[in-house]
């Protein structure tokens, strides 16, 4: 429950946010009145609505969402990223619909963002390379990756933090907390205010690039499958703003299966069985699996790029998780997936309506060798029943979720057995 000391705190931090950036919340609250506007022309019909009549009216909502987040930029394009893979929370137009924030942003120009090399390594930093293209090889929501050489002949991708990126972020922070206390009351099923407080704090820590450089030395000590690499980091040129890595030289993954379609099945095998062995094995995983951070070389080795988000499972949650993901694969004997739910924390339901949702979802995607819409029907009738996801769960299954679309889009039949096993 929402206290109105907690409300009225959150209200006075947001009010000069408001000011500060007005036309973004100004655009914000048009959108919000279109959107309700759109659903009050249906009313209570809605209740009565064919699935088709809903799922219109979602989507024409969902794009007006989409297209906000989009000229809003910056945090909340990392909002959308965050809310597209949250099934458990939003219908499917919605996460269809800012699934297509996933791709670049919009570059910056490059002046923009050279005071943040200043600062970092002082005026004369060019000094420090070779070649230096200030054109960006990719844009994303908080930073652009630029493509040089150093001095002594290494190619390197220099990441660099946008400009105003972090006050922006201190400015939504204090709106999105107060939206999120306002909501909570009409979704009693959702904790909207520790939703919200995930998406900060992740976007948090992504902010200082510290962070990814340690997520990066911890995610390149584990024993990778053969033809998985992890580009290595330029330590000394590395800090809080700048971070600089390896170049990984192929193409991104989707352009590379688009032109070699035969090579789908090894390539995303390779991709689910590594990813399978993060989660299960050893409870450190790349959280933010879009096509663009995997780079495909001639060799058939992929890369996996950007370690801003690193998902971390408990030995408790990994002896859980492995449990209930291999026998929803029907590799853990005769067990109840039901208490397998249970056991893993999903609260909400007994054993039986776990099991029955379960077994009504997966019986019948597993039959389509549909794992990756597995996943996101099952967290929609969670959402549906009210059953509470534990956090950590959220994180895999949006990993499960990607690569099983890869899986679908080119049309692999997924190999079932664990990588132990084969």
């Amino acid at each position: 429950m929402v206290s109105s000391i907690q409300l009225a705190r959150t209200g006075s931090g947001a009010v000069g946010s408001l000011l500060t950036g007005r036309r973004r919340y100004a655009r914000a609250l048009r959108t919000g009145l279109d959107i309700l506007a759109l659903y009050g022309r249906h009313g209570l019909s809605l209740r009565r609505a064919r699935p088709d009549q809903l799922e219109q009216v979602h989507k024409r909502a969902a794009e007006a969402v989409t297209q906000l987040c989009r000229r809003n930029g910056a945090i909340w394009i990392k909002a959308a990223q965050f809310f597209s893979c949250r099934p458990d929370v939003l219908p499917p137009a919605y996460i269809i619909a800012l699934q297509s924030l996933q791709n670049d942003a919009t570059p910056v120009p490059f002046g923009k963002v050279e005071p943040v090399l200043e600062r970092a390594w002082g005026s004369r930093w060019r000094d420090r390379f070779l070649e230096f293209n200030e054109v960006p090889a990719a844009t994303a929501s908080i930073a652009q990756v630029h493509r040089a050489t150093l001095r002594d002949g290494r190619e390197v991708a220099v990441k660099i933090r946008l400009p105003e990126v972090a006050e922006l972020f201190e400015q939504d922070a204090r709106v999105f907390r107060l939206l999120a206390l306002l909501l909570a009351p009409m979704f009693s099923q959702l904790d909207f205010v520790q939703i919200t407080e995930q998406l900060l704090d992740m976007t948090s820590v992504e902010l200082d690039f510290r962070n990814e450089a340690e997520n990066m030395r911890r995610f390149s000590r584990i024993r990778h499958p053969p033809r998985i690499k992890v580009a290595g980091l330029v330590e000394k040129m590395s800090g809080a703003n700048v971070l600089v890595s390896e170049w990984q030289h192929g193409h991104r993954l989707r352009d590379y299966l688009d032109a070699h379609p035969e090579k789908a099945a090894d390539l995303l095998s390779l991709l689910f069985a590594s990813y399978l062995q993060q989660v299960t094995r050893v409870g450190v995983y790349q959280a933010d699996p879009h096509p663009g951070n995997f780079i495909v070389n001639d060799q058939g080795e992929i890369s996996i790029l950007d370690f801003g988000t690193l998902g971390r499972l408990t030995p408790s949650e990994v002896r859980n998780y492995s449990k209930l993901l291999y026998g929803m694969m029907g590799y853990e004997g005769d067990v109840d997936i039901g208490q397998l739910f249970v056991d893993a924390g999903f609260v909400g339901g007994n054993p039986d309506t776990l099991r029955e949702l379960a077994l009504y979802v997966l019986s019948d995607r597993m039959k389509r060798n549909d794992f990756g819409l597995a996943m996101s029907d099952l967290l929609e009738k969670f959402r549906e029943n009210k059953v509470r996801i534990p956090d950590s769960y959220i994180g895999i299954a949006r990993v499960l979720i990607t690569l099983g679309g890869f899986l679908m889009t080119y049309n692999v039949p997924f190999d079932w057995t664990p990588p132990e096993r084969r």
